[in-house]
């Protein structure tokens, strides 16, 4: 599990100067379209101003220098070949190589600097965000690049909108979110508030052994590749486990996920000469929420088949109207003006 989201820091000064310059003037940028701004206007929330964050960090240190194949196969350390009850030892006998879930390794230090760099990233956008006095940050791109022409160093950047509501004041952490403004909208009118972004991220590898490289040969034909269909299953049951623990930590009652990536490389296996593995990143970024209240569920509106051919209408029954003297009468309902046919003129 990654470390907690780190504490507040101070902002650095040309944060603090286009903040400052920002409230002196009471003008606010935005990344909304009108379509968002007219959105959440309607639930009485008004934008403060761009909000960002940014970290760089050196990635090249993955932990990730054994490779379970290499293990159990090149270094002879894997569990010996099977033999009936009561067999004597064998001669010569070779390791079983590992399969499935087992045949795959975790970069656990990866997936650590990777949360770290994320969340400083996030934590100093919601920086800038209560210093602009704002309740949260919507519409938030969370983007990791390169940094120079060095592939070990990346950027990760979070930019976003901070927005507030006219008379309350939250003394609550600033929630991040990165649902648009018309979701957002629909997100409080049901009940429902943002409470942070929640991250799962696993990196795995698996070496490319005889097996896969049977099954990838431009010979194999149109056929399952075990190993690699392993690999992407396990990474991404992993990195729901770790945004379901992000959702504990955040205190929320659910997530809406709106991106899910998953990258695949390959790189010189550490054990077995002249041989590669191949990594599988998979990120999943989502929007933690709570409820807040429970409002009624809006009406559902019946949808009609539009052919061409005029409705035919119906025949209502009968009225009976009462006049003030005591009388009643029976009424008959007239048809519309749009349907009466025209009179035809006496001879």
């Amino acid at each position: 599990m990654p470390s907690a989201e780190p504490p507040g820091q101070e902002l650095p000064p040309a944060a603090q100067e286009r903040l400052a310059g920002q409230r002196e003037t009471h003008s606010w940028g935005s990344t909304l379209t009108v379509s968002e701004f007219a959105a959440i206007s309607k639930v009485g929330f008004e934008p403060v101003g761009q909000v960002l964050g940014a970290a760089v960090y050196n990635v090249g240190d993955a932990g990730d220098e054994e490779c379970p194949y290499g293990l159990t196969v090149y270094r002879r350390e894997g569990t010996p070949a099977y033999r009936p009850p009561g067999g004597g030892p064998r001669l010569g006998q070779a390791p079983v190589p590992p399969s499935g879930a087992a045949a795959i390794g975790s970069a656990r230090p990866l997936v650590s600097v990777l949360y770290q760099a994320r969340r400083a990233a996030i934590s100093r956008m919601t920086t800038e965000c209560t210093a602009l006095g704002a309740l949260g940050v919507i519409g938030v791109r969370l983007e990791v690049g390169p940094f120079g022409d060095d592939e070990d160093i990346l950027e990760f950047r979070a930019l976003g909108t901070a927005i507030r509501a006219p008379g309350v004041v939250s003394r609550a952490q600033p929630f991040a979110s990165d649902l648009s403004g018309q979701d957002f909208t629909k997100l409080v009118a049901h009940g429902w508030m943002p409470v942070g972004l929640a991250l799962g991220v696993a990196v795995g590898y698996r070496h490319d052994d005889w097996l896969t490289k049977g099954q990838t040969r431009s010979t194999a034909g149109n056929v399952e590749v075990e190993g690699y269909t392993y690999l992407v299953r396990q990474m991404r049951t992993d990195a729901r486990n770790e945004l379901e623990l992000d959702l504990v930590r955040l205190g929320a009652d659910g997530v809406v996920v709106r991106d899910l990536q998953t990258r695949i490389t390959e790189r010189k296996c550490p054990i077995v000469p002249f041989s590669r593995d191949h990594v599988a990143e998979v990120t999943i970024v989502g929007t933690a929420i709570a409820q807040f209240a429970r409002f009624a569920p809006p009406p559902i509106y019946g949808i009609h088949k539009l052919d061409g051919r005029r409705p035919v209408p119906t025949v209502a029954a009968p009225q009976v109207s009462v006049s003030l003297g005591g009388d009643t009468r029976e009424e008959r309902p007239t048809a519309d003006e749009g349907d009466a046919e025209p009179s035809q003129p006496e001879e």
